[in-house]
């Protein structure tokens, strides 16, 4: 129990990131345990109401405009005295780490580290996850990378998330701070911006079933991945917010799925013929992409008893169906 907090009253969570896909499904979840859930996010109070819609209940309190500096997070620390921290801020998509690999290394490394620094100076004995990525591990074998795989990040985003998933396993190690690290594959749900691919997927294949679009354009289609339900994987992060003491652990489904085959499947789900359709657009490819990137979950069924409930093709119909409930008009009242 962290210090100052009175026995028998509601455990608290703290949630850096907090108006993010992540961030809502994961308050979501802690609010539904019991706890005192608040919210973090740098974007300015006004629009935290909208920014969190939908899941405002969820949040005991929300702290906008948040400034990323070592004594402004020290200080929040100190007033929220939570007893779980859950870091799901910063920069989140690979291909737009290309262009600004600056502000990635930023975003995804100092909040890390000055939550880590106000622990340890604290000494205050809350428990603390990291949010990092299936993509420290680079190129996989297709049974998949554990958290003692080796990382071999290719882009900006996968090695800020390595480095900062190292500052991590440096503070438990030599600190003793109560720290561990999750390493999330590609996890989608109705929350998720349309520049990632699968919600991209869903949203393309409908405009060119209306006639809105001829063709569809994507970069690499030969690529593997490990695609997995948002809300499933949030399980897992409240999981393993739990663990005493803190490890590390993959989270993924175990299963990967090119993304021709995830494009193939969406196809027959409007029923249109592939023929002709399919482009590859030189300014989608990454300048370095990962041929597979699957996890090894079975180390983390074993610890918090988790398992992905859908995966691959059915990430695609589970968007599919959320797209086209909104597409349909509603009946009329008699």
């Amino acid at each position: 129990m962290p210090a100052g907090r009175a026995p028998g009253a509601a455990a608290g969570c703290l949630i850096f990131g907090a108006t993010g896909q992540d961030g809502r499904l994961l308050a979501h979840r802690f609010a539904r345990a019991g706890y005192r859930v608040v919210g973090v996010s740098r974007q300015p109070a006004p629009d935290l109401a909208r920014a969190v819609a939908g899941f405002r209940s969820c949040f005991d309190g929300l702290v906008g405009g948040f400034t990323v500096d070592p004594a402004a997070v020290a200080d929040l620390v100190e007033a929220a005295r939570p007893d779980i921290i859950v870091n799901m801020a910063g920069l989140s998509s690979v291909g737009a780490s290309f262009g600004r690999p600056m502000e990635t290394f930023l975003d995804n490394g100092h909040l890390n580290l000055f939550i880590l620094e106000a622990l340890r100076r604290s000494g205050s004995g809350a428990r603390y996850v990291f949010a990092s990525s299936g993509e420290v591990f680079g190129t996989t074998a297709a049974s998949g990378a554990d958290a003692f795989s080796p990382f071999d990040p290719k882009s900006p985003y996968a090695v800020s998330k390595a480095s900062a998933a190292m500052v991590v396993r440096n503070y438990r190690d030599v600190y003793g701070v109560r720290a561990g690290v999750a390493y999330l594959f590609p996890h989608e749900s109705p929350l998720r911006g349309p520049a990632f691919v699968v919600p991209k997927i869903v949203r393309s294949l409908l405009d060119l079933r209306a006639g809105r679009i001829g063709e569809l354009r994507f970069g690499r289609l030969d690529v593997i991945r490990d695609w997995g339900w948002a809300d499933d994987y949030m399980d897992a992060v409240f999981r393993q917010a739990q663990l005493d003491p803190a490890t590390d652990l993959v989270i993924a489904g175990g299963r990967g799925v090119s993304l021709l085959d995830m494009v193939r499947h969406g196809l027959r789900r409007v029923g249109i013929a592939e023929d002709g359709l399919l482009r590859i657009d030189p300014d989608l490819v990454r300048p370095a992409d990962l041929p597979c990137s699957v996890g090894d979950p079975r180390r983390t069924f074993d610890l918090i008893g988790w398992a992905a409930s859908c995966t691959g093709p059915g990430v695609l119909d589970r968007l599919f169906d959320h797209a086209m409930a909104e597409e349909r008009p509603e009946t009329p009242a008699a």
